[in-house]
This record gives C-alpha cells, sequence and structure tokens, in this order.
C-alpha cells in the first residue's frame, strides 16, 4: 500500500478546480437547488427542515465527490473519480429535469416520457423499500 503524502492529495483537491466535470456537477447542483427551491414555493409544499436537509445533502454529496475524485488522481485511478462524477451528474439532471416539469417550465415534450418513467421507477423502489421494511419488522417480531 503506498502512502499518499498530504501535500500530494492537497495538489489534486487544488487541480480538481479546473475539472470540467467538476464544474458540469457544481453548476447542476447549484440548479437543483434553486428549481427545489422553486417548486416548493410554487406547490406550497415548502419546509426549512426539509430544506435544510437537502442542503446538507447536497454539501455531504459535493465532499465526497472532491474526496473520491482527489484520492482517484492520487492513486493513479482517474477514470474511477470521472465515472464517480459522472453518476452524480446524471442524477443531478434527472432531479433538475423533474423540478422543471413540476414548476410548469417549458418542457420539450420527448423527454416527458423519461421524466414520467424515472417518477415510476422511484415510486416502485420506494414501495419495495417499504414492503421490505415491513417484512424484515414482522420477521423481527417473530423471532422476539
Amino acid at each position: 500500500m503506498r502512502d499518499l503524502p498530504l501535500h500530494e492529495l492537497i495538489e489534486h483537491l487544488k487541480n480538481l478546480s479546473s475539472s470540467p466535470y467538476i464544474h458540469i456537477f457544481f453548476w447542476l447542483m447549484i440548479l437543483d437547488i434553486v428549481t427545489g427551491y422553486v417548486k416548493a414555493f410554487k406547490t406550497k409544499r415548502f419546509d426549512s427542515k426539509i430544506g435544510t436537509m437537502g442542503l446538507i445533502r447536497h454539501f455531504v454529496v459535493f465532499t465526497v465527490i472532491l474526496l473520491v475524485a482527489m484520492y482517484a488522481r492520487s492513486l493513479g485511478v482517474r477514470p474511477l473519480g470521472i465515472t464517480w462524477t459522472m453518476f452524480f451528474i446524471a442524477n443531478y439532471l434527472g432531479s433538475v429535469l423533474e423540478n422543471w416539469e413540476a414548476i410548469g417550465w417549458a418542457f420539450p415534450e420527448f423527454l416527458k416520457p423519461y421524466i414520467n418513467q424515472i417518477k415510476k421507477d422511484n415510486a416502485r423502489k420506494l414501495g419495495q423499500l417499504l414492503v421490505n421494511i415491513d417484512q424484515k419488522d414482522k420477521f423481527d417480531e417473530k423471532e422476539k
């Protein structure tokens, strides 16, 4: 295992400031925050607690992306950092598009089926998660 000197990690962190992937992610994150707040006010579902938790989540995601990208560069596996960042870019792009549609701003018709599919997939996953939790609770009760 290779030791990673702090000065090397800091240098890689500084270099990330010029990464187009980090820039794209950062601006998508900002756009997601803005469209999320607009959506919350427009649908009259603004909740400061949810907003605060969302901001904390964004901060954590951004920090983790920077850490993974920094270590990936230091360990010579830069494509891993890029792939990791691209995954979150895709997620945030989907979130921005969902917010955009929910706000009612002009939205290309050809994209609507994809957004609806994302909503259906998320609802299905949430439903399955709730079923799994319910089954686990029942199993735990039987063991007692």
